[in-house]
């Protein structure tokens, strides 16, 4: 193994232990496994300081910023006419809202929240106050997956994306706010219309004819959903955010997203924790983010057919690999 790596040009230290070896990869070599490890070194390292990890977090999160808008600005200039489609348009404003989040959740978590008392500046400190922007991050990746990602099958992707649309505008029918009749008006008409559409899917109607298939529970529930096979029979399955985590990271703990959940939401947890928050904790919430906006850009250009090439040839070896471990791309 030491000789394979240093082929790959890794100079590795090499220390026997006693249930064998362990390999101590540098994080700063011009290479691409030292670039993998630099990306995955604030939650795996045990030897680095805390000063460290954060200094790296914040390198990591500046590439990702960079990353993420060198490839708006190429769509905008080369495939600006090739978005001719609804689900194009809707591709793009994932990708430039998920961008937006990551840099709002990088100001808060670096720059923070000052207030003014006597003349002299001090910080409102909150370690948890960017987990709803990752979340939010997340819940993007996840649904982008879903749209776009989730299956080849042209019938299964439509179900998906007409299930997307209906649960959105039963969303708006919910509300009882004045001045939104006519928009209402026309949400009854579009769900109805998309109600319709998605019974005429010829995975449907196999669906349908299934009387465990729980087509209309899913229907009705506005939950974003598609037609599978199981067995024999085809059933509705719902599509959750949680549920996402493991077509994103494999077998990795999915318990990050309800950590997440955990701390954006008034629970009694979140609240009683806030007092006895860590500073040294505050950019774990950010590391997640550089991940999930990392695989989001790699999603896009694959939905795009944009080619990898035009993000990593600006990219040294060590940055490509930094960008694979971020983006999931291994």
């Amino acid at each position: 193994l030491e000789t394979e790596l240093r082929k790959a040009g890794v100079e590795p230290l090499v220390q026997e232990m006693d249930n064998g070896f362990e390999i101590k990869i540098p994080l700063y070599n011009e290479n691409f496994l030292s670039g993998e490890t630099y990306a995955a070194s604030p939650l795996i390292s045990e030897t680095l300081s805390h000063r460290e990890k954060r200094m790296i977090v914040i390198d990591l999160s500046l590439f990702v910023m960079r990353l993420s808008q060198q490839l708006i600005f190429y769509t905008q200039d080369n495939k600006k006419d090739l978005l001719k489609s609804e689900e194009d348009y809707v591709a793009f404003s994932f990708l430039q809202r998920s961008s937006i989040s990551h840099i709002c959740n990088y100001k808060l978590s670096f720059e923070g929240i000052t207030a003014e008392r006597y003349g002299i500046e001090f910080p409102i400190l909150d370690e948890y106050k960017t987990m709803s922007l990752t979340r939010s991050l997340y819940e993007h990746l996840a649904m982008f997956y879903y749209l776009f990602c989730y299956s080849d099958n042209a019938n299964q992707q439509e179900i998906i994306w007409s299930s997307w649309k209906l649960g959105s505008k039963k969303n708006l029918l919910k509300n009882n706010i004045q001045g939104f009749d006519s928009e209402k008006k026309n949400a009854r008409i579009e769900v109805e219309e998309l109600k319709q559409k998605i019974r005429q899917d010829e995975l449907v109607q196999k669906c349908i004819s299934n009387p465990d298939g729980q087509f209309e529970y899913c229907l009705n529930s506005g939950s974003v959903f598609t037609i599978v096979k199981k067995g024999e029979a085809y059933v509705a399955e719902k599509l959750t955010y949680d549920k996402a985590w493991k077509y994103l990271y494999g077998d990795s703990n999915n318990m990050m997203y309800k950590y997440f959940s955990l701390h954006s939401h008034p629970t009694y947890k979140g609240l009683a924790d806030f007092n006895n928050q860590q500073d040294e904790n505050i950019e774990f919430s950010l590391y997640e983010s550089c991940r999930f906006l990392a695989c989001l850009c790699k999603l896009f250009m694959k939905y795009l057919k944009i080619d990898a090439h035009i993000i990593t040839n600006t990219l040294s070896i060590r940055e490509q690999g930094i960008f694979s471990r971020l983006s999931n791309w291994i």
